[in-house]
């Protein structure tokens, strides 16, 4: 009895396992389309002929696409289950990118982006969500690593990849080779079961609406420093706020914002996409302005940041198994406030570079593990989609803000990085404070 009932735990491992390698493959190709266009720009803006200004929304609709998507997907994960939802996000990536690949004009190219960006987010949450659901405790947290891991590494071999690619075939192909792999993971995934208890309330369609213009209106005014936008986002909230209380289903529950661990969770994954995309975005000029580095080598300079990353992102798992997610969460924090300090301080570009590293080990503990299980944590695993997707979406706000409140310290200041480094210790060091304070009360 014993065997048999051994060999049922050994199969049912593999198939978790195999189901999870499936899902990470979905998060790599995501991952890695976030940096393989960038090296291809300058040649999709000569296909068009086109300027520079609008090239930029290639990233940038893809960027807000992506951030509305989340908690909607996350949400229909939740109604129509986690498979069928991934499914229609990987082929939505696929089918986006065949569109960008073929498309006779820039127009037409953005709409594939478009696609492209809401697959996308069909893809993040469900895998955090399903391993939070299949899982048992004691390895939930290090299957969680797995995500930092792979994301940390499609995004350092995206401008690689993009870049061997431009160099033998025409833009094209860092789109097309998407669909393959595409149509091989949505054929795999739907050789597996994901048991999954499916919420059969009346879908919220106008809070749907409202939060999606929430979000667009917020992150397009501070993309493009447009402030009436931004305001137009902000007035919408109290509105999206009726909505939801009259709403059986609602998109976001507002029993979320009552308690206050998971209010810091949200607040700490903003500030964890704040530094993040500061860091990463900034770094590359910092460096080039100050050490007299060129510029391919310059962007180099990120690469520290995400290969430390990655690692912690696998660490940190291991560490929430034995120590707890709060206690890992705060030691994420304390690494990334003395990163913060340490960058203030002049000097060699060597010692830069380990510094850089040093607060990717941060950033990697904070989005990794600690914060996805908290979530879970204060929610029912039924609603495992939409927490994880909520949680994303305010990473998602960190990194639009971040690199607009840098660039305009930088403006303010006269290109003084060290008012940058000086705010992202100071958001870190907030945190623990925070975190302080509240694990008292």
């Amino acid at each position: 009895m014993e065997t048999v009932l051994m060999k049922n735990q050994t199969l049912e491992s593999k198939l978790r396992g195999f189901t999870l390698t499936i899902l990470l493959t979905g998060i790599f190709m995501g991952a890695l389309d976030h940096g393989i266009v960038g090296p291809a720009l300058s040649s999709i803006l000569n296909a068009y002929q086109i300027d520079a200004s609008w090239g930029v929304w290639s990233f940038t609709i893809y960027t807000l696409l992506f951030a509305v998507s989340i908690p909607l997907m996350g949400k229909f994960s939740d109604r129509f289950g986690r498979k069928v939802i991934f499914m229609i996000g990987i082929s939505l990536f696929g089918l986006g990118s065949l569109l960008a690949a073929l498309a006779p004009n820039f127009i037409m190219f953005l709409i594939g982006r478009s696609i492209q960006a809401i697959g996308t987010g069909g893809i993040f949450p469900i895998t955090s969500a399903f391993i939070a659901v299949s899982y048992p405790q004691e390895t939930r947290a290090k299957a969680m690593g797995w995500i930092g891991v792979i994301f940390g590494l499609g995004s350092i071999l995206g401008p690689i990849v993009g870049g061997l690619i431009i160099q033998s075939y025409s833009w094209q192909w860092i789109f097309l080779i998407n669909v393959p792999i595409a149509i091989i993971v949505v054929a795999l995934i739907s050789t597996v079961k994901l048991p999954q208890v499916i919420n059969k309330k009346k879908i919220d369609y106008l809070g749907m609406l409202s939060i999606t213009a929430i979000i667009l209106s917020i992150m397009l005014g501070i993309t493009t420093k447009n402030l009436l936008v931004f305001v137009i986002g902000l007035a919408l909230i109290p509105i999206f706020i009726m909505i939801e209380r009259k709403s059986e289903d609602p998109i976001v529950k507002l029993e979320y914002f009552k308690s206050n661990q998971l209010r810091l969770n949200l607040l700490f994954s903003l500030v964890s996409g704040f530094i993040m995309a500061s860091t990463i975005n900034l770094l590359p000029w910092f460096i080039e302005t100050n050490y007299n580095v060129a510029k391919a080598s310059a962007a180099l300079g990120v690469t520290p940041l995400a290969v430390f990353s990655m690692i912690a992102s696998l660490v940190g798992g291991h560490l929430v198994t034995k120590y707890g997610a709060k206690k890992v969460l705060f030691l994420g924090f304390t690494i990334t406030t003395i990163g913060g300090v340490l960058l203030t301080i002049p000097a060699s570009y060597e010692i830069l570079l380990g510094i850089v590293g040093l607060v990717g080990f941060g950033i990697g503990i904070i989005i990794g593990a600690p914060l996805n299980i908290l979530m879970i944590q204060g929610t029912s695993m039924a609603e495992a989609g939409s927490a994880i997707g909520l949680l994303s979406l305010f990473r998602s706000l960190g990194s639009t803000i971040g690199p607009t409140v840098a660039g305009i310290i930088l403006v303010v200041t006269d290109n003084d990085f060290m008012y940058v480094s000086l705010l992202l210790a100071a958001l870190s060091a907030l945190s623990l404070l925070l975190f302080t304070v509240f694990k008292r009360a």
